[in-house]
């Protein structure tokens, strides 16, 4: 599944390494059972070249270090 959802949000943190672009979104997705960390940047840039208008870079994407609880993510329903 190549979705994510609100329910999935984490954080939002300031990029230390390049402060002048946009902030970095945090998810955690299951897969197989298992915490998958992703950190994506959302850049709105106008790119002639390759005809592209906006685009998602992907920063991140591994199996999470930590377990993740209900607790880390700010939208999920509380079960």
């Amino acid at each position: 599944m190549a979705t994510l959802s609100i329910d999935e949000y984490i954080e939002t943190v300031k990029d230390i390494r390049y402060e002048k672009r946009s902030p970095l979104r945090v998810f955690c997705k299951k897969y197989g059972g298992e915490d998958v960390y992703i950190k994506l940047r959302v850049e709105l840039l106008k790119m002639l070249a390759s005809g592209v208008d906006n685009y998602i870079l992907v920063l991140s994407f591994h199996y999470a270090e930590k377990s993740f609880t209900d607790d880390d993510f700010p939208h999920r329903a509380k079960r």
